[in-house]
């Protein structure tokens, strides 16, 4: 009885183009939940009372001002991120 040849394997498919690898996950999410992640830093309470111990910055309360320019900071870097290709 005789052993039949082996087989040959099949060619490699089409290489990857070249180029950044693919991620599994897209950056755009991972920005996101850093965001998120973020925004409740920021407005987490032990941390707010770090800026309502009084205090005025041109006439405005101190936690005024903090909420609005942390506010503000989370809007414009989902602006950035989320309009970034």
């Amino acid at each position: 009885m005789t052993v039949p040849p082996p087989v040959p394997a099949p060619p490699p498919a089409d290489p990857a183009p070249p180029g950044p690898p693919r991620r599994s996950r897209p950056l755009r999410l991972d920005r996101l939940v850093a965001l998120v992640l973020l925004g409740l830093l920021l407005f987490n309470p032990p941390f707010l009372r770090l800026f309502g111990q009084g205090g005025t910055v041109l006439g405005v309360p101190l936690l005024h001002a903090y909420s609005l320019g942390a506010w503000a900071l989370v809007i414009a870097l989902a602006a950035l991120w989320l309009e970034r290709r």
